[in-house]
């Protein structure tokens, strides 16, 4: 059907643009809600150290100033016109930096605060100058494969790493397409079985964790190619270990569901304690670990990958006791603080639009306040049918310029929103 060849198909084709229009909108707000779930109107300073979502405003930080860290709220409310953040997930034992000093001229729009004295407990690394891993900058529309967040983070600051420099691949190397992914590259571990990772430098000051490597729990340690091709003894002992993983088992109990891309098999892996078995602080238990054995890894870059359930094997004897009690994160999980939902998000399960939204509203208020809202409204109806009309009559395609200027006018209180009529 050829639009123009009568206002009925002309009438149908304005119809139908209408429809697209307001369907977009209305699915624009939808993934907006699932983007954005939570309220904005609350900065969590007041709440003291909290394991929260944080953000970094370059624009705010690009004065060389000290690195920063705000909460989800003030990234929105504070920052979010900036056009420069940079997402930093989840890290623990921080307070937001928003309208403290280390955050020159940059006022807290919830607190209304400026130049607060910041929090001493803060750390930060290179993350809060967008760069991650090797000091890369993260573009996430070219990034290829998977980055995997530090758990324990006391040397790397909970640090993001790409699987490809897990493995100490060279910077830029894209390896064989078809191994782009995690899981897919050669001796990276499968997803599947895995959920926790530890990375080369908090194992390399906590080398105490090597004890668990390819225990239950634990997957096998994983050593980074550039040292793995140092030496003779070295070499074999990568090839050893990519053998082990060749050994696969199956990651849900079933002996005969294997995948040889999943998790090595566990050697040396001590039985699981019952669940109603307590660990009572104050009993001795012998340590159930192996002796180590893992000296040829002395002196590399090694990370270890945990499975979900790792600290149900994590050992309580004295010596190793003493070493887990500086990390909460290994002994329980952390909980990571989330705003309240926004009651807008709350609806979006029933894709309610703002349209509705404020139909629902205008149903509640009082009757003086809800004659005026729908007078404004009638009054901006018959305005914009007025700005309507002529395209209508000419048979013109009403443009998203049009409409943008003439709401422009119209905030503006421009004549030339006037129609022919009222100007003769």
């Amino acid at each position: 059907m050829e639009l123009g060849n009568s206002s009925e198909a002309e009438a149908v084709g304005v119809s139908q643009t209408a429809q697209d229009y307001i369907d977009a909108q209305r699915q624009l707000e939808i993934e907006a809600r699932e983007i954005l779930p939570y309220s904005f109107d609350t900065c969590t300073k007041p709440l003291g150290p909290l394991r929260q979502l944080l953000f970094a405003c370059m624009k705010c930080t690009a004065d060389g100033s000290s690195p920063a860290g705000i909460c989800y709220s003030c990234s929105i409310a504070c920052h979010g016109s900036h056009g420069e953040l940079v997402e930093l997930f989840s890290k623990r034992n921080f307070e937001c930096d928003c309208g403290t000093t280390r955050m020159p001229g940059s006022c807290c729009n919830l607190r209304k605060a400026q130049g607060d004295h910041p929090a001493q407990g803060n750390s930060y690394n290179h993350n809060f100058r967008n760069l991650f891993c090797r000091d890369e900058q993260y573009e996430a529309e070219h990034e290829q494969g998977t980055m995997y967040q530090c758990l324990l983070g006391d040397q790397c600051g909970e640090d993001w790493f790409h699987d490809r420099c897990i493995l100490g691949l060279p910077p830029g190397d894209s390896t064989d397409p078809d191994e782009i992914g995690s899981g897919n590259l050669q001796d990276f571990p499968d997803e599947d079985s895995f959920e926790y990772f530890i990375c080369w430098k908090c194992i390399s000051a906590n080398s105490w964790l090597l004890r668990y490597a390819g225990t239950a729990g634990f997957l096998e340690p994983v050593i980074c190619r550039e040292d793995a091709s140092e030496g003779p003894d070295q070499s074999g002992a990568a090839e050893a270990s990519r053998k082990r993983k060749a050994n696969a088992i199956s990651t849900d109990g079933d002996p005969g569901d294997v995948n040889p891309r999943v998790a090595p098999r566990i050697r040396n892996a001590s039985p699981p304690a019952p669940e109603s078995a307590a660990i009572e602080p104050s009993c001795v238990e012998p340590c159930k670990l192996p002796p180590p054995e893992h000296s040829r890894l002395a002196n590399k870059k090694v990370s270890l990958f945990l499975r979900s359930d790792f600290r149900e094997h994590l050992c309580h004897c004295t010596s190793c006791l003493e070493n887990l009690r500086g990390y909460k994160c290994l002994l329980e999980e952390e909980i990571t603080h989330e705003p309240p939902l926004d009651s807008d998000a709350e609806e979006s399960i029933g894709h309610e639009s703002l349209l509705d939204a404020g139909e629902k509203a205008l149903s509640s208020i009082d009757r003086i306040r809800a004659i005026e809202g729908v007078m404004a409204y009638n009054m901006l109806k018959e305005k914009v049918k007025e700005f309507l009309q002529p395209f209508a009559e000419e048979k013109r395609v009403v443009c998203q310029e049009d409409v943008k200027k003439y709401f422009e006018e119209l905030r503006g209180g421009s004549k030339t929103t006037q129609t022919p009529d009222d100007e003769s």
